[in-house]
């Protein structure tokens, strides 16, 4: 079984990273843009919590190269009522923070490209603590008709998990993913992805599917519906397999 630590893996992210930036050309015109998500949840009763919600993704296209960017994060504090004394206990219920860099070369007159993808996530309260891939493979845009894209990718690479107890493990993997995104109508869109580390060594795969749909309300600023799904198929003996989300944001598009 293949080990890996969390400063080895954070080599090869940022080798990675530097890799995709050094490696591209120059070029004549490029455009920038992206999302920036933020949700706010209260509720109020025998338990009172409030969940913030973040999420940002760039998307960096030029000529030769197509880069992806994702930053996420939640904050969830919840105050639960003590029958002894009528008081609130505030206690944290959820903390979670990501980041996802993604490189795709585009092969000349066609909609494939190779790409290079690492990622690290920490969830303090999810069924790992900590998990982190770097993968290389190939892609293909079998529908590209703008705004509207459906990409296929898949290939070979690396993983690290940390449980709560602080146990870790690494070994090779295989990445697969699609990612649809279609517009409905002038103002609203719909997307789809669906993402899978599968581990080749017998260890933990997991599986994350989100689906979205956004909707403008008045120029650059929208509302968006978001229900996320992700299943580890050997968490923690305390915890569940499948964790869903639903939530609410206001998205602000450049």
């Amino acid at each position: 079984m293949m080990q890996f630590n969390r400063t080895n893996l954070s080599l090869l992210l940022a080798s990675l990273f530097c890799s995709a930036v050094l490696a591209q050309p120059v070029a004549e015109t490029e455009s920038l843009g992206g999302d920036v998500e933020l949700g706010l949840l209260y509720s109020s009763g025998n338990t009172k919590a409030t969940s913030v919600r973040s999420n940002v993704e760039l998307l960096h296209e030029i000529p030769y190269f197509r880069n992806r960017y994702q930053f996420q994060g939640l904050i969830r504090t919840s105050k639960v009522r003590d029958d002894t004394d009528g008081g609130y206990q505030s206690i944290t219920s959820g903390q979670r923070v990501g980041v996802t860099a993604q490189s795709n070369y585009k092969f000349a007159a066609s909609n494939q490209s190779g790409f290079a993808r690492g990622s690290y996530l920490n969830d303090r309260f999810g069924a790992f603590r900590e998990q982190a891939s770097l993968a290389l493979g190939y892609a293909n845009r079998i529908m590209d008709d703008s705004p509207n894209y459906f990409d296929l990718e898949t290939g070979p690479g690396v993983g690290y998990q940390r449980r709560q107890n602080d146990e870790t493990r690494g070994g090779l993997i295989w990445f697969a993913a699609a990612n649809l995104e279609y517009r409905l109508y002038e103002g609203a869109r719909f997307r789809q992805s669906l993402e899978t580390v599968l581990s080749l060594d017998g260890d933990n795969t997991s599986v994350q599917s989100r689906t979205s749909l956004t909707a403008q309300l008045h120029g650059s600023l929208s509302m968006r519906l978001n229900f996320i799904v992700k299943y580890n198929s050997k968490p923690d003996n305390a915890r569940f397999k499948t964790d869903t989300e639903t939530s609410a944001s206001v998205v602000y598009s450049f």
